[in-house]
This record gives C-alpha cells, sequence and structure tokens, in this order.
C-alpha cells in the first residue's frame, strides 16, 4: 500500500470579534495549514462586508479528541 502524499485536510476554528459586538463569534474551515484558514476567514470577512479580529485560530487534534491554538508566526 503507497502513503499518500497529499497534505490531509484538518479542522481549523477561527474565533474572532465582530466590530461593534461584545461577543466572540467562531467560523470552521477544512485547510491543510494554518495560513490557508487564515485565508479563507479572510475571503468570507471581505464577502460578507465584516469588519472583524481574530482572536485565536485553533486546530483539532482527532488523536486528543481537544483544539489546540496555533501559535501567531512571526514575519
Amino acid at each position: 500500500m503507497k502513503e499518500s502524499k497529499e497534505a490531509q485536510l484538518e479542522e481549523f476554528k477561527v474565533v474572532y470579534e465582530l466590530e461593534g459586538s461584545l461577543d466572540l463569534a467562531t467560523k470552521y474551515f477544512m485547510a491543510t495549514q494554518t495560513e490557508d484558514a487564515k485565508k479563507m476567514f479572510s475571503f468570507v470577512c471581505q464577502k460578507n462586508d465584516m469588519n472583524s479580529t481574530v482572536q485565536r485560530i485553533e486546530k483539532w487534534n482527532r488523536w486528543s479528541s481537544q483544539w489546540e491554538v496555533q501559535e501567531e508566526e512571526v514575519s
């Protein structure tokens, strides 16, 4: 049996705050990496004319059955 070299889709959770809101909201995305999830969230915000601030991005760890906060990449 050959191993697939294709990147696996993983579940990401973006926790964000909408402008003028006191509550946090959540959107879920399937992506191969954190950067792709960020891009998808950005596209949704732009498409729906939403002004938001991302609080954190988490990735589902299916082995430990818990969400893991993804560290921000310093550029």
